[in-house]
């Protein structure tokens, strides 16, 4: 272990319950150029794909995890790739009013069922207050089959949707969405280098993110910048970023599932994005 590995470990170890995290600073060579989409070659255990460089922490990198609202960035990566196509236009509205109402939080579910509003108004939604109605709404507009097949394109294998979100009945059934540290990793590099379309639209609206404020408020110091999202269920707490200073940037991403108390594995992915920023010296 790294002794940024082992600092992660340490804030982790009181936690109990199953956690992982995985976590690059930005710009360093791969030893060899990414793979081809479609194809995939296994490194070891600290390079998630073949040419990726070492990550700087890799707890329990491939533990496949619920993705909770993590689920709704590849939401995003798919509505944005079939707009860059052609398929879809970022202003054109959607009438929502027989839409079945979520609930779990969000916006949508309390403004008047005859508002009218754009792809591009949406997907914010989903994205910076993780409006559950307004993600069902984009999920059945771009497809489940769609997004997991652009999934296995972008060769992660972990990552699957098999569920609307607030979908009671579909979680009893055990059908569950899923994700791991280093899939999660894997998309944040890749909205972080522009690589998927509308990525600079994606990184700017993770950047306005309005749950989980208290990263910059309380754990990050002035100078510094986060585009982040997070995800709970009941046990549940997760988080993944592009953190950014002066000196670079980084992205990580820190699972949790089986906790006890959600406030305390709050400040802990707190406390393991502070010290990602000290260890990889960004201020």
């Amino acid at each position: 272990m790294s002794e940024l590995e082992d600092e992660v470990a340490a804030i982790l170890a009181p936690l109990g319950g199953r956690t992982a995290v995985a976590a690059r600073r930005a710009g360093r060579p791969a030893a060899r150029p990414l793979p081809v989409a479609g194809t995939e070659e296994r490194d070891n255990h600290n390079s998630r794909t073949t040419g990726a460089p070492p990550m700087d922490v890799a707890l329990r990198a491939d533990e496949v995890f619920p993705a909770a609202s993590l689920a709704k960035i590849p939401i995003a990566i798919e509505l944005m790739r079939r707009v860059d196509m052609g398929q879809f236009e970022l202003d054109e509205r959607m009438d929502t009013a027989a839409v079945p109402r979520a609930g779990g939080g969000g916006v949508l579910d309390y403004l008047d069922p005859a508002t009218r509003l754009s792809l591009a108004e949406l997907c914010t939604l989903m994205l910076i207050v993780s409006d559950n109605t307004a993600s069902n709404v984009l999920l059945d507009l771009v497809g489940m089959g769609e997004v997991n097949e652009t999934l296995n394109r972008l060769n992660l294998p972990h990552t699957r949707l098999a569920r609307h979100f607030m979908d009671a009945e579909a979680r009893r059934a055990r059908r569950e969405n899923l994700t791991t540290a280093a899939d999660m990793l894997a998309l944040m590099e890749l909205i972080r280098g522009n690589a998927l379309p509308g990525g600079r639209r994606l990184r700017e609206t993770l950047a306005a993110q309005q749950s989980f404020s208290e990263f910059i408020e309380g754990w990050l110091p002035a100078g510094a910048t986060l585009a982040h999202k997070d995800g709970t269920l009941e046990g549940v707490i997760h988080d993944t970023g592009i953190l950014s200073g002066p000196n670079g940037a980084g992205v990580y991403c820190v699972l949790t599932s089986d906790q006890d108390e959600i406030p305390t594995a709050r400040a802990a992915i707190g406390r393991i994005v502070r010290t990602l920023w000290n260890g990889w010296r960004l201020g």
